[in-house]
C-alpha cells in the first residue's frame, strides 16, 4: 500500500491567530514582532506586498506605522501556543498518526483512504480548522514529507486550487516540479541554491531527475534523500511523539533593557529554569544535564564584551524545577562579573529521557524518575489559574527589566480569564 501524506500548514500563522480575535485586522498590512518588538518575524500578504522582508527592523518602518498603512504587533507566545493545541487537536480527529513539525504545521498520516477521495478530505480539514479555530491553512497531500511540503507550497502559491493540492498523481508531480524553482524545495536554502544553479539545477525537476551518487558525492547524504523523496522513495521517517519528542529544551530571552545586577539575572534566570522544567514534564521528560549562560550585547561594541555558560548536573535525571534552581546561586557566582551591561540569558535542559528510558546509577539506589507532588500541584494550579499564578519568590512579582519590551501585545484570549472576549447583547 502506498504511502499517503497530508501536509497541514497555517497561513501566516502569528498574523492569523490576531485577526481571529480581532477581525479589524483583516486584509490590513499586519506583521508581529520579535522579542523586545525587535524585527518582522510574520507578515500578512499585504505587508508583503508592500516590499517589507522578513526580518525589517521596526523602527525602519515606524513612519508607515504612523500614517497607519502598516499595523504591528507585539509577539504573543500564550496566545499563538495555545492556537497551536487547538488547531492540531482539529487534526487529530483526522488520522490517529500525526507528526507535529512545528508550531503551525503537522505531517497527518493518510494511508489507507481511497485515492479518489484524498481532495474531499484535504478539503475538509481546512474547512473545519477554519470554523472550529478560524485559522486559514493550506492543505498539501502527497506520496512523501517533501513531496507533500511541494503540494503544501502549490496550495499556497496558486488560488484556483482552493488552499488544497492532491499530488500523488505521478504526472501531476512532474508538471508542479517543472515550474517550482528549486529553491522553493524542503531542505534546499539559499547557499545550496546558489551551488545547484551553477551546476544547471534551477528547478526542483532538475533535483528529482539529478543522479543520486553525484548529489551525495558534491553536496551531502540530506540532499541526496531529498532527491529519493522527489522521485516518490520515502525516506525521512517518521517522529514518534512529534515535536514533544525532543532531545534538549531551550529557554532565553534578550531583556528588555540591559541589566546590571546579579539579582536580576537570578531572577530572570531562576524564570528560564521554570518555565523549561514546566515543559519537561508536560512532555513526561526528565533530564541530568543543564546549561547556564549569560551574555552581553554583541551589536554594542561601544561596550565592555563577555559571554559565558556553565553546565548543571543533577544525580538522576529529574522534572523538579527545584533541584535546578538550588544550583542557580552558586552558578551566578561563578559566572556573573561586575562592571558588565547584561542583555540575554538563558537556561538548557539537556540530556532528556524518559521513564521507560531511565538509566540509573549503577552505584546508587536511585529509583526511576518521577514529579514530585509539589510540581504536580504547581502545575495543576498554574494549569487552571494561568501561567505564572504559583512561582518561586525568586522570580519576583513586579516588572523588571528583563522583561521583554511588548508595546502593542493584543489579550491573552484565550489562557487568562480576565482577558477573555466579551459579547455585548
Amino acid at each position: 500500500m502506498k504511502n499517503v501524506i497530508a501536509l497541514c500548514d497555517a497561513n501566516s500563522f502569528y498574523c492569523s491567530c490576531e485577526q481571529v480575535f480581532n477581525p479589524s485586522l483583516l486584509g490590513k498590512a499586519l506583521g508581529v514582532l520579535s522579542n523586545n518588538d525587535g524585527c518582522i518575524v510574520a507578515r500578512t500578504p499585504q505587508l508583503k506586498a508592500l516590499g517589507i522582508a522578513m526580518g525589517t527592523p521596526a523602527f525602519k518602518v515606524r513612519d508607515q506605522v504612523a500614517r497607519g498603512e502598516i499595523i504591528l504587533k507585539s509577539s504573543n507566545y500564550a496566545l499563538y501556543g495555545d492556537m497551536s493545541s487547538r488547531f492540531m487537536s482539529v487534526l487529530e480527529q483526522f488520522s490517529p498518526k500525526l507528526e507535529v513539525y512545528s508550531i503551525d504545521e503537522a505531517f497527518v498520516e493518510l494511508s489507507g483512504f481511497p485515492p479518489a477521495s484524498l481532495h474531499a478530505i484535504g478539503a475538509d480539514m481546512k474547512q473545519r480548522v477554519v470554523q472550529w479555530t478560524g485559522l486559514p491553512i493550506g492543505v498539501g497531500i502527497s506520496t512523501t514529507k517533501t513531496l507533500a511540503k511541494l503540494a503544501n507550497y502549490a496550495a499556497k502559491k496558486f488560488p484556483a486550487t482552493g488552499g488544497v493540492v492532491d499530488l500523488t498523481s505521478p504526472i501531476r508531480q512532474q508538471r508542479l516540479m517543472a515550474i517550482t524553482p528549486v529553491g522553493e524545495v524542503w531542505g534546499v536554502g539559499r547557499r545550496i541554491e546558489k551551488r545547484l544553479a551553477a551546476a544547471g539545477i534551477v528547478s526542483a525537476a532538475h533535483l528529482a531527475n539529478a543522479n543520486r551518487q553525484w548529489i551525495r558525492k558534491q553536496f551531502s547524504v540530506v540532499l541526496e534523500r531529498t532527491v529519493c523523496e522527489l522521485q516518490g522513495e520515502s525516506c525521512i521517517p517518521w517522529e514518534e511523539g512529534g515535536s514533544a519528542n525532543k532531545h534538549q529544551i531551550m529557554c532565553s530571552r534578550s531583556f528588555g533593557q540591559r541589566v546590571f545586577t546579579k539579582q536580576a539575572l537570578h531572577a530572570a534566570l531562576a524564570s528560564f529554569i521554570c518555565r523549561a522544567c514546566e515543559k519537561l514534564r508536560k512532555q513526561q521528560q526528565y533530564a541530568r544535564e543543564a546549561i547556564l549562560f549569560i551574555r552581553t550585547d554583541p551589536f554594542k561594541a561601544d561596550l565592555p564584551q563577555t559571554g559565558r555558560s556553565l553546565k548543571l548536573m543533577v544525580p538522576s535525571p529529574t522534572s523538579d524545577s527545584s533541584a535546578w534552581l538550588q544550583q542557580l546561586n552558586p552558578a551566578l557566582d561563578v559566572l556573573f562579573q561586575a562592571g558588565y551591561e547584561y542583555k540575554k540569558a538563558g537556561f538548557a535542559l539537556m540530556d532528556l529521557c524518559t521513564e521507560l528510558g531511565f538509566q540509573g546509577d549503577l552505584l546508587a539506589a536511585a529509583s526511576p524518575p518521577g514529579n514530585t507532588r509539589m510540581m504536580t500541584v504547581l502545575d495543576a494550579i498554574n494549569q487552571r489559574f494561568g501561567s505564572q499564578t504559583l512561582r518561586p519568590a525568586s522570580v519576583g512579582f513586579q516588572v523588571q527589566q528583563w522583561h521583554m519590551n511588548q508595546q502593542v501585545l493584543s489579550p491573552s484570549y484565550t489562557t487568562q480569564w480576565s482577558e477573555i472576549m466579551t459579547v455585548q447583547a
